[in-house]
């Protein structure tokens, strides 16, 4: 724990190759959404490989991996204190704190990377170690900040190369397949300049993309029935106006009057929450005549609302289809620290303190199967679960569309918003299905399985995106397979590494050796 303490310390010294890696993660950023400038993620890369190159210790790798992370995260997940101090009412020298240490706990997944690839590097050898070492810490590392703890899948490098050939291998292996082919192109450009080798790294690199393009020309899934007629509501509604008492029923009239406009249409989406309070209480109130008209429509009515258990212990963020109230979705991967708190005795002390409000809601279960809707069944899923494209998978092969709510009301004028419409094109290409995406202030979209934007309105603005999704049936290999071949990837090289360096290398023999001398 001293020795834990001693490298967090002592990372805050910065030296000037710190920095350069600090810089290098702030100019990463510009390859993500809104900027999308997808090149400029292989100059900063390769400059941290190259800065990995000439670390002088596991420490030093530690500390540069950190500081390029601070440097991305600090800025690519900003948004966060937006959302905590505008619109969730935290103290500002809270709100800050909080985002620091949000951000600090991500750098910390970089850091390990650093921190690997200076353990595993031969340091004789620059080639292996920019086109395989590398680029797997990196995978790896990705891998473990988006599965531990709840998962935090912010920024992966597969994210920024969506609209280039590497996006190819999305439906292959999924996401962190994209990652780990942009991190070896980053290691090879590193490999091209550094060693002035011509050949090998552009022939390699040259295969690699070649490889993305050709598997773009795959034709994963196919097209099953007649497209879906969807209508997806825009409330546009304020997040520091979506509570007050005196705004609940002219939000209520707007999402209704929208809908009645659209009743010709298969299926009616409201966002997450678009009903500002528990869904009991408008189910006998003041929604009851219209959930008691949509009962007898043809028209499916997916409305976000909160909903509880019989004896009222238990809350869920949900989404309900009015037409038949028993079908619903329970959002089942909450957000950590957001919808839920893993030590919430803890967040109770400290809310006294800071005056910081939270609420704490039940996860509903991970196997909840499709839901019909508009005559085909749909793949649900809420806001933050978008993220992960191999829990949607099990919705596969039965779900042949995905729908998704969400509220980036939280988030609005910041980054997020445009990041998670990036979230929901790399869903379309790994699992091979169209999604409908309903959104309170946008981005309200409809994505097809190329994992380009079909139709949208703009954000900001209230309104109804009226659009046909076109269902699909079949299975991508990454929905097949989920993360499967890209952890056997990973431990395929780093068991190679490893019995290299204490098998092939002779060090074993001179153990053994050594265990026998001492036995005599």
């Amino acid at each position: 724990m001293k020795f834990f303490w001693r490298i967090i310390g002592s990372a805050f010294v910065p030296r000037k190759n710190h920095l350069i890696a600090f810089l290098l993660g702030v100019v990463s950023v510009f390859a993500y959404a809104p900027f999308s400038y997808s090149p400029v993620i292989l100059i900063s890369l390769a400059g941290l490989f190259a800065l990995w190159l000439e670390a002088e210790s596991r420490l030093d790798g530690f500390k540069l991996g950190m500081w390029f992370g601070l440097g991305q995260f600090g800025l690519g997940v900003s948004w966060l204190f937006s959302s905590m101090y505008f619109y969730s009412g935290v103290h500002l020298i809270a709100a800050v704190l909080a985002t620091f240490a949000f951000v600090l706990f991500l750098a910390l997944y970089t850091g390990l990377s650093g921190l690997l690839a200076f353990a595993f590097r031969d340091g004789k050898r620059t080639a292996p170690a920019l086109f395989l070492l590398f680029p797997a810490v990196w995978v790896l590392g990705e891998y473990l900040r988006a599965t531990l703890f709840g998962g935090f899948p912010f920024l992966p490098l597969g994210m920024s190369h969506l609209d280039t050939w590497l996006e190819g291998y999305a439906p292959l292996l999924g996401v962190l397949g994209v990652s780990w082919a942009v991190a070896m192109s980053a290691g090879l450009l590193l490999w091209f300049v550094k060693q002035r080798a011509w050949l090998l790294p552009s022939v390699l690199l040259a295969a690699l993309w070649i490889g993305g393009g050709f598997l773009q020309q795959v034709e994963w899934v196919k097209p099953v029935g007649k497209p879906i007629d969807v209508a997806l509501v825009q409330g546009n509604i304020p997040q520091e106006e979506k509570w007050q008492k005196q705004n609940f029923y002219p939000t209520l009239k707007s999402y209704v009057t929208h809908t009645k406009q659209n009743m010709d249409a298969d299926v009616v989406v409201w966002p997450e929450t678009a009903i500002p309070t528990y869904f009991d209480v408008v189910e006998k109130g003041a929604l009851y005549s219209f959930i008691r008209d949509a009962k007898l429509l043809n028209t499916d009515i997916v409305v976000g609302v909160i909903t509880g258990d019989e004896g009222g212990d238990n809350y869920y963020n949900a989404v309900v289809n009015l037409h038949k109230p028993e079908d619903r979705y329970l959002k089942s991967h909450l957000v950590p620290f957001s919808e839920f708190f893993p030590f919430h005795s803890l967040f109770e002390f400290l809310t006294g303190l800071f005056d910081i409000p939270f609420s704490t809601f039940t996860a509903g279960s991970a196997d909840q199967p499709p839901m019909m809707l508009g005559g085909q069944l749909a793949g649900l899923s809420i806001c933050y679960e978008m993220a992960f494209g191999d829990e949607l998978a099990r919705y596969l092969p039965d779900a042949k569309y995905l729908l998704t709510v969400s509220n980036d009301a939280w988030f609005a004028h910041t980054f997020e918003p445009d990041q998670q419409v990036q979230e929901v094109r790399m869903r379309a290409l790994e699992l091979g299905r169209e999604i409908a995406r309903s959104t309170n202030t946008g981005n309200t979209i409809i994505v097809g399985v190329d994992g380009v934007v079909k139709q949208s309105i703009p954000p900001y603005e209230e309104g109804v995106l009226r659009g046909d999704v076109q269902p699909y049936e079949g299975m991508t290999f990454f929905a097949e397979w989920r993360n499967l071949p890209v952890l056997f990837m990973l431990f395929t090289i780093f068991a190679f590494v490893l019995s290299k360096r204490y098998f092939l290398s002779g060090r074993f023999s001179k153990l053994s050796g050594r265990q026998k001398d001492s036995k005599v």
